[in-house]
Formats: structure tokens, sequence, C-alpha cells
């Protein structure tokens, strides 16, 4: 009499039949680890310590995410509170390979603002959070101008010489017809009248004019927009537009808008098709708008550094 079991372990074809899989034996993959999340605190503009983003805050962050961060690249989630006027974009960008190289997702959620230097950050993350009234900025960069002992934008020196040429050419043209009106010069005589007044009135405000500032601040700005490509390249595609959708997105945010300070709020960045989401969707918004108030109360500007568990004490702390 045949032995049920082995005829069992014989297919039709008389053929021994391979053993079923074990459930949960070693052969099968072990399940994925939950990744590790943290939390980067980055409130700028009091005074003190770290009010903008410089290479000295590079180095203190580099410091801390090594000694925070054991997990490696891929098991590890990090979410950065950012609220900043911005500063060095060369600084911004090495800050954000900093982030990018310790972890593979980057949140960034801005409770107010994040401007210039701050903006070229965020286009690094994956996900932005805004609140209602949040905003981004242009791409910009700070020049400091000697002279004055002050900072002023590079946007607005590469621009100051394309705007008089400007107002000269329109003055020569609106004025020209008006000379024209009120005497016998020919088109070509009255032209040429306003375009010789025009160079006169405009030669105190040239002659202020560096040269070699505004060849300096147009090469920034063509910084920003190389270190913005590449950090949007460095997104995850599952939650980025396609990349031919953002295609030209940085000089866009250095040559669109008029002036450093443009509000540019969360659906103008939507427009812009980068990956906005509202904060209250955030699910620790009500620990960063806690800490943001008191950053707002207090003189002092807050760089922390937070598992996402230690976040519950913040929270009992408040």
């Amino acid at each position: 009499m045949s032995n049920p079991s082995s005829s069992q372990s014989r297919a039709a074809d008389g053929r021994e039949a391979p053993p079923p899989k074990q459930v949960g034996s070693a052969a099968s993959s072990p399940p994925t680890p939950e990744p590790a999340r943290y939390v980067l605190v980055l409130y700028q503009g009091q005074e003190g310590q770290f009010p903008t983003i410089r290479m000295g805050l590079v180095t203190h962050l580099r410091r801390m995410l090594e000694d925070g961060v054991a997990e490696p690249r891929e098991n590890v989630e990090l979410d950065l509170w950012l609220e900043s006027p911005g500063g060095d974009a060369h600084a911004a960008y090495k800050l954000a390979l900093l982030l990018r190289a310790h972890a593979s997702r980057l949140r960034v959620i801005i409770p107010d603002y994040a401007k210039s230097a701050a903006t070229l950050l965020s286009l690094a993350a994956d996900e932005i959070y805004m609140a209602p009234a949040a905003e981004l900025g242009p791409l910009d960069a700070q020049v400091p101008h000697e002279q004055e002992g002050m900072t002023i934008s590079a946007l607005d020196v590469a621009r100051s010489l394309e705007d008089l040429a400007e107002t000269a050419m329109s003055m020569a043209l609106t004025g020209g017809g008006s000379i024209l009106q009120m005497t016998r010069l020919s088109r070509s005589e009255s032209i040429s009248a306003m375009l010789d007044f025009a160079a006169k009135f405009m030669q105190p405000l040239v002659s202020k004019l560096d040269p070699k500032m505004i060849h300096w601040a147009a090469s920034l700005l063509d910084v920003s927009v190389r270190y913005g490509e590449q950090l949007l390249a460095m997104r995850h595609q599952d939650t980025s537009p396609p990349a031919a959708e953002v295609a030209g997105l940085p000089r866009r945010l250095v040559e669109g808008y008029p002036a450093h300070g443009f509000v540019i709020g969360s659906e103008e960045a939507r427009r812009l098709r980068l990956p906005i989401r509202a904060a209250a969707g955030y699910p620790r918004w009500k620990e960063a708008s806690a800490l943001h108030r008191s950053f707002e109360d207090s003189d002092t500007n807050v760089v922390e550094f937070f598992k996402w568990a230690e976040l519950d004490a913040l929270d009992a702390d408040d």
C-alpha cells in the first residue's frame, strides 16, 4: 500500500513536487523597518547667534546631525521647521546637500516666511507645508555695499542699469513726441534732442553704478538658478511633478518677480508646481506653531533637533 504523504508529494506526471513554502521561514524577506523620523527647528531673524543662513550654521547643523542620527539614510525622514529671512545662497545649497545626505525624505514646514536663500533651501523638499499666510520669495542674494555699510539685494543691483536704460528710452520717446507737437523740428530731430537730454539727466545716476558690483550681482543670481535646478532634481518623484513641468522654475523665481520682498504665497507656489501642502494637515503642526509663537515673543533664534517621539514631551511642556 502506497504512503499517502509520498503520493501527495508527486505531481501528476510522476515527478516529485517542490516542497510547499513555509510562511515566516528564514527564506522570506524581513519586514521593512519603520523609518526613523527627526525634526530640525530653524527659526531665524532675531538678534544673536545664527540670525541668517551662513556657513557657520551649516557647520553647527552638520555636527548636530552627525551626533543625532545613527540610522542609514534610507531609513531616515527629516522635517525642517523653517523661518528665515535668507542669507548666503552657497550656504543654503550646502545645507540642502547636508539634509538630503542624512534623510531619504525631507519635509519643510513654514509657519510664516522662508525668503531668498531659505526659498532656495526649500526647493530640495519633497513636501512643503505652508500656513495660510506663509510666504516664499524670489531667489536673490545679498551683496555687501561698502560705501553704504550695508547689504543690498543682488536682484536690485542687477536690474538697476536695465531700469535706467528703460527710463531713458521712455523719456526720449514720450518727450520726443511732445517736442514734435510743440515745435517745427522733424521727428528725428525731436527724438535726438530728447535722447541727448535723457543722457545728461541720467548721467549722475549712472556714474554712481559700479560695473563690478553689477557683474557680481548678476553672477550671484545665476548661481542661485544653477543651485535651484540641482536641488529640484534631488526630490522624490512620487511627490514631485515631472521634471518637464518644473523646467525653468529657478529662473522664474529670479526674473519673474518685481522686488526682493515679493510675497509668494501658497497658491502662487502651487502654480509654480512646488509640492505645497496645507500646514493644518501636518501631524505636528500644533507643536510647530506653538514653538514659533514662543520664538516670535522672544529675542532668540531657535536651532533645535528632536526625535519624533520627543515632541510629545514638548507638547506636554506647553
